[in-house]
Formats: C-alpha cells, structure tokens, sequence
C-alpha cells in the first residue's frame, strides 16, 4: 500500500493529480514517484561528500538497500519529510519487489538513477556547461524516461487507452517529458550557475526555450491521443504551467514561480479533460 500523508508531504501538486488516476496504474505510478524522490533527495544532500552520495545511488541502482550510508544521509536533513522519505525507502524498495508492475518500475528508476549519478559525476570532474549531446541524454534519463514509462504502463494496464498505436505515443511523451526537464532547467539555470553547474549556456538559451516548447506541445498531443479522462486530467496542468513559465523565463531572469492563483486557473481549465476523449 502506498503511504499517501507521505506523497502528499513530499509533493502537494503531483499528490492531487495521481489520486485521480485509474486504479489499476495510480499505485505503481506512485511508488515510481516516490522511489525517485528518494534517490533524488540523496542526489541533492548538498552537504554529504559527492562520493558517497554516488556510492549510494550505484547500491540502489544494483538493488542493494545501502543501511549505513542511508543513516548517515538521513541525519543531514534539514526538512523533515525528505528524512521521513529517506526513512521509507527500504519499506519502498519492498514494495518494488513486490509490484506486478516491477518490470517497467526498475527500468524506470534504473534509467533515473543513471542520471542522477551522471549530473552529480559529470559537474565534479568537470566544470564546463553541458555539451547538446549530454543536455540530450540527461533529460531524457531523468525525465523522458517517465513519458515512456507512463504510455507503456499506461497503454498495457488501461483498456482502449488510446486509439493511437503505443510505439507512436512514446515518442511524444518522452518528449514531454524532457520538455518538463528543459523547462526546471530553464528556471533555475542562475542557481545552478552560481553553484558550478551550467546545464544552457547564454548562447544556446533561445534554442534549448524553443525546443523545451516543443516538448510541452508533444505532452498536448499525447494527452489528446489518450481516452481516459482521469490520465488526460493529471498530464494537463503540468504542460499548461510549463508553457506559461516558459513565457515567463528570459536569458537573465531568475528563478521563476506560477502563482497559486494561476495553477489553480490551470486546473479549473483542466476539468473538461476529464469528460473528453482521444482524438
């Protein structure tokens, strides 16, 4: 059973969403999330040597639950759900094993775990901005790979999900996918420039804002593809609030924020996804 009070602490908006979605994908969906949350807050103990953050994510990454260095992360927490996350984890890693879903969950997590360690390793050898090849696969990895995961799981555990052919629809969600990366990488490239880590650089800003809109316009056409109208309602906010940050973004903005109000007109635009089907 999934713990919900701890999705919910961990992320409000994304908790809303997938308590809507169909039974038979809401469950392994949320396990997905909160397995990569978890990896992710290791990723991020910005106080914890680089090492042994990494040394943690290739246990997890090769199915070893890592007690020792998780106690030692747990206590750098500052916030207290993302220890009570951390806490969970091997409670979670049950629940891995015993998923009928465990097949396209460990490919998942595998796939985002792999750029984790890539975005922790690739900045502590080098400090140089991103090549386009290696912005590519790193969004893919942490991201695309979740517009995959959902359509296959989506498409094998919902009847007359789409009456769009699967192989079709998993270009258009890795795509939005990456478009939903581009677009946290977009926000928060000044941040991240301040601690080492050049994701875009100035001269590339216009294309990598470019291609991260084609990407949220591939979620809509996923999402217009797709019949069931709780999936359709879970994948709308997320490319309506991506399309207005990015046209809130420019080369020297800082980190920019939709406003409470705003998401909420998002999903109030949102409900009639609920009632309509694919195209």
């Amino acid at each position: 059973m999934i713990d919900w009070p701890l999705l919910r602490s961990v992320s409000r908006s994304f908790f809303l969403t997938i308590r809507l979605l169909p039974r038979a994908v809401r469950e392994p969906i949320a396990l997905g999330y909160l397995l990569a949350r978890a990896s992710d807050s290791i990723a991020d103990t910005s106080d914890a040597e680089i090492e042994r953050r990494v040394e943690a994510l290739q246990q997890l990454r090769h199915g070893d639950t890592p007690p020792h260095a998780l106690e030692a992360l747990i206590a750098r927490q500052d916030n207290p759900d993302e220890a009570a996350l951390l806490r969970a984890l091997p409670h979670l890693l049950d629940q891995l094993d015993a998923s009928p879903a465990k097949e396209r969950l460990e490919w998942v997590w595998g796939h985002i775990l792999r750029g984790q360690i890539f975005d922790l390793v690739r900045f502590a050898e080098s400090p140089e901005p991103l090549g386009a090849g290696e912005l590519d696969e790193y969004t893919f990895l942490v991201a695309g790979c979740v517009g995959e995961f959902w359509t296959r799981l989506c498409a094998e555990s919902l009847e007359d999900f789409s009456r769009c052919p699967v192989e079709e629809l998993v270009p258009l969600g890795v795509a939005y996918g990456k478009g939903l990366q581009l677009v946290n990488i977009l926000r928060d490239r000044q941040a991240d420039a301040g601690i080492g880590r050049i994701y875009v650089e100035d001269r590339d800003f216009d294309a990598v804002k470019s291609r991260a809109r084609e990407g949220l316009e591939c979620g809509l056409r996923w999402i217009s593809a797709v019949n069931h109208g709780r999936v359709r309602f879970a994948c709308v906010p997320p490319a309506r609030i991506g399309l207005e940050t990015l046209e809130r973004i420019a080369v020297d903005s800082g980190r920019v924020k939709i406003s409470r109000d705003a998401v909420r007109r998002v999903l109030a635009g949102a409900i009639p996804a609920l009632w309509t089907r694919g195209r």
